[in-house]
C-alpha cells in the first residue's frame, strides 16, 4: 500500500504542471494591494500638541451678588424700566456692562407700574429697604 502511495505521488509531481500565469497574477495583485494600502494609509491618531500657556480669553468673568430687601441709593449712571418680575434682568445687565459696579432693582408698583433697574458706578453703600433687590459686582 505504501508503495502505491509513493508511486502516485511521484506520478503527480512529474505530470502536474503549475500554471505560471497564476503566480504572475498573484504577485501583481499583491503588489497592487500593497501599494494602494500604503498610498491611502491615514494614521488614526493625530499628534498631540502641548499647550505652553493658559488659553487667553477676553471674556471677563464677574460675580454679582443679589441682596434681597436692600437698596443702594445714589451713583446711578443709567436706569431702565422692565416688565420682569425678578431682579435677574437687572443683575444680568450689570454683568454685561463694564462700567457697572452695582445695581438696584425696584419692584413693580413702587415707582410706577413697571419695575425699574438702576445701574451704578461706583457702588454705593447698602441700606435696608423692602422695595428693592440690590447687588454689587465682585
Amino acid at each position: 500500500m505504501k508503495l502505491k502511495m509513493v508511486a502516485a505521488w511521484e506520478y503527480a509531481k512529474k505530470n502536474f504542471v503549475f500554471p505560471k500565469n497564476i503566480i504572475f497574477f498573484g504577485l501583481a495583485l499583491l503588489l497592487i494591494l500593497g501599494f494602494s494600502t500604503a498610498v491611502n494609509f491615514t494614521s488614526l491618531a493625530q499628534p498631540a500638541t502641548a499647550q505652553v500657556a493658559p488659553l487667553s480669553t477676553t471674556i471677563p468673568r464677574y460675580v454679582v451678588t443679589a441682596e434681597f430687601g436692600r437698596d443702594r441709593a445714589g451713583s446711578d449712571y443709567t436706569s431702565f424700566m422692565t416688565t420682569s418680575p425678578s431682579a435677574s434682568v437687572c443683575q444680568e445687565s450689570c454683568i454685561n456692562d463694564s462700567r457697572c459696579s452695582a445695581y438696584t432693582y425696584v419692584r413693580p408698583g413702587v415707582q410706577g407700574a413697571n419695575a425699574v433697574c438702576y445701574l451704578k458706578s461706583p457702588a454705593p453703600a447698602s441700606t435696608p429697604n423692602s422695595c428693592c433687590v440690590s447687588g454689587v459686582k465682585l
